[in-house]
């Protein structure tokens, strides 16, 4: 039974997102060896890609490094955001509640299969001796009615009283779903924390 054009062009689909899936984070080394060892176009042209993305993975990995490496501004914490989006999908900057300074970062678009990495300094003070408070919450909307996420983020420190000092317990909060009539998948996790106050911490987020 011959293939159909259609049936064909699914199993080319499926070619492409298994090598994706097995190359897209190998080391350059790994992927320049791959790519010369290729006759066809086709598959050079794919790799080409991938070894593009890679660079710009590391590129925006060298940029968090250097954020979280920085000193914050006294009354301030940082938030370090990385943003991975492996669709074909743009996304642009709706509703957040955000208050950006001229001096500070402007959200931009997210384009496909773009990787970013954001930064906020959002404010953080705490009186000795306070109770419990929440330091911020916040959230940024991306996309359109069809396609869209939301992004919930935010910083409470629990005090709790002993008999010589308070203990600070900061509890971090990251949310990232899908609002369009078309789901998209996302998931966020924490990639690093600080121990001290004032408690800053880096979040990846992934589309796909």
């Amino acid at each position: 039974m011959n293939a159909t054009p259609e049936n064909s062009q699914q199993t080319d689909n499926g070619i492409y997102e298994l090598i994706a899936s097995q190359f897209s984070w190998a080391p350059l080394s790994v992927l320049y060896q791959f790519l010369e060892s290729l006759d066809t176009q086709e598959y050079r042209s794919m790799l080409t890609a991938l070894i593009e993305k890679a660079n710009l993975n590391d590129k925006v990995n060298q940029q968090v490094q250097a954020w979280e490496q920085e000193r914050v501004n006294p009354g301030r914490t940082r938030l370090v955001v990385k943003l991975i989006n492996h669709t074909d999908l743009d996304f642009e900057i709706g509703e957040h509640n955000l208050q950006l300074n001229a001096d500070e970062q402007h959200l931009t678009p997210i384009f496909p299969w773009d990787i970013q990495a954001l930064k906020f300094d959002l404010a953080y003070t705490r009186r000795l001796g306070s109770r419990n408070k929440d330091m911020f919450k916040h959230f940024i909307v991306f996309g359109d009615k069809e396609f869209g996420f939301r992004f919930d983020f935010g910083l409470r420190v629990n005090t709790s009283f002993g008999v010589i000092s308070p203990t600070l317990t900061p509890v971090r909060t990251h949310t990232l779903t899908s609002i369009g009539t078309s789901p998209i998948q996302c998931t966020t996790r924490i990639t690093r924390t600080a121990s001290e106050e004032p408690y800053g911490f880096t979040v990846e987020l992934t589309l796909s």
